[in-house]
C-alpha cells in the first residue's frame, strides 16, 4: 500500500479490544485515542463519516478513545475464483477475471490489486478526517488483519470435497472405529453427538470423547489419502488449546492439511482461512503515529499484543485484561522507547 503511514511495525496474527475514555491528565504520552483497522473488508466511509459528524474533536466527548472498522475487499479479492461471475454488476472491470495472486511471490492479480487500491484509499481519507478534525496527533493507528488467506500461489490449489465425504470413500470407512466416529458426528443434526467443520482446516468434535484416539490414528494412517498435514489430538492438542475434556469449545481433533488444500468442491473461491498456514497466520501490522519514527521490526510478535498495545497507549492497565493476566501477553515492542 502506497499511503501515509511512515511509521511502521511489521508483525503476524488478529484481535479486537474495547476501552473507556481516560480523563486528560490520565492519558499516556499524548495519546487520546486509537484507531483499529482490520484490512478484511470495505466500509471506509463509516468511520471517515463518524470522525467528521463528531466535531468535539480531541477534547470534546463524542470521539472515542477507541475507534475502528473491517475491510472486506481485501478477502474477497483473494478468494473469488471469478469476478462478477454472474454477471450482475455490469459496472465491474474485471468479470471473468479471477482473484488471488498470479505466482508464488505474491503478485496480485488484478482484481486483488484494485481491492488493495480501494483499501489504501479509504485508509487515506480516515487519516485526512484524523487530520480535519484536531485528533491526527492524538491518535495511535494500528492496521492488522484477522487472518490471511491460504494458499498464495494458485498452482497449490487442491480442492478435493468435504472432509467428511473424503474419510466415507476410504475402503474400510464404516467398520473402522475411528471412520465410523466421524461419520456419526458428521451426520449429527443437532445435539451433543458431534460436528464436523471444515474449509482450510477440519475441526471435528466427537459424540464420546473415548473416539479421540482411534479417530486420530485413523487420520494419521490415511493422511496420504485426505491431503493431511498434521492431526492433532490429546496432549497435543492441550499444548496449543484448551483441553476439549473440560472446554466444549474446543474440537477433539484439528487436522491442518496440506499446503493449498481446502477441504470443498466449491467453484467460487480458490483460497480460504482459518487454518495454520503460513498464508493463514502470517498478516501485515502497521503501527502508526505522528511521533514514531519509520522503521521495520522483525521480532516475531502476534497480534494478540494489539490489545495490551491499545491499553497501554491510553495509560489503561493492560494486566486488567485476564486474558493477559494468564497468557503474559506482551505489549508490541519498539513503541514505548520512541513515544
Amino acid at each position: 500500500m502506497k499511503h501515509r503511514f511512515r511509521r511502521a511495525v511489521l508483525s503476524l496474527c488478529a484481535l479486537v479490544v474495547v476501552a473507556q475514555p481516560l480523563q486528560a491528565h490520565e492519558r499516556h504520552r499524548g495519546i487520546r485515542h486509537v484507531l483499529l483497522v482490520s484490512v478484511d473488508g470495505l466500509h471506509a466511509l463509516d468511520v471517515a463519516r463518524f470522525v467528521a459528524e463528531n466535531p468535539g474533536s480531541a477534547l470534546g466527548p463524542g470521539v472515542p478513545a477507541i475507534f475502528g472498522m473491517n475491510f472486506q475487499a481485501v478477502s474477497v479479492g483473494q478468494k473469488l475464483a471469478k469476478d462478477n461471475k454472474d454477471g450482475s454488476c455490469p459496472a465491474s472491470s474485471f468479470t471473468g477475471q479471477a482473484g488471488g495472486y498470479l505466482d508464488g511471490a505474491g503478485t496480485p492479480s488484478p482484481v486483488l490489486a484494485y481491492g488493495l487500491q480501494q483499501a489504501d484509499e479509504a485508509l487515506g481519507r480516515m487519516i485526512g478526517a484524523l487530520k480535519r478534525e484536531g485528533i491526527y496527533d492524538s491518535t495511535l493507528v494500528i492496521v492488522t488483519a484477522k487472518h490471511g488467506q491460504s494458499p498464495i500461489n494458485p498452482a497449490k490449489v487442491n480442492k478435493p470435497g468435504h472432509f467428511a465425504d473424503l474419510v466415507a470413500t476410504l475402503p474400510d470407512a464404516t467398520t473402522n472405529p475411528g471412520g465410523i466416529a466421524i461419520a456419526k458426528a458428521n451426520n449429527c443434526s443437532t445435539g451433543p453427538c458431534g460436528m464436523v467443520q471444515d474449509d482450510d482446516v477440519a475441526l471435528i468434535w466427537l459424540e464420546s470423547q473415548g473416539d479421540t484416539k482411534a479417530v486420530a490414528d485413523y487420520l494419521n494412517k490415511n493422511a496420504n489419502a485426505l491431503y493431511i498435514e498434521e492431526v492433532m489430538a490429546g496432549a497435543e492438542l492441550n499444548l496449543r488449546f484448551n483441553d476439549p475434556a473440560r472446554d466444549s469449545r474446543t474440537p477433539d481433533v484439528i487436522v491442518q492439511p496440506a499446503y493449498g488444500t481446502i477441504y470443498t468442491g466449491s467453484s467460487k473461491k480458490n483460497a480460504e482461512h482459518g487454518g495454520f498456514s503460513f498464508g493463514d497466520t502470517n498478516v501485515g501490522l502497521i503501527v502508526s503515529s505522528s511521533d514514531l519514527h519509520a522503521r521495520a521490526i522483525k521480532t516475531p510478535v502476534s497480534t494478540s499484543q494489539v490489545a495490551p498495545t491499545i491499553l497501554d497507549a491510553l495509560g489503561l492497565d493492560p494486566e486488567a485484561l485476564r486474558s493477559v493476566r494468564v497468557e503474559h501477553t506482551e505489549a508490541l515492542p519498539g513503541l514505548r522507547d520512541e513515544r
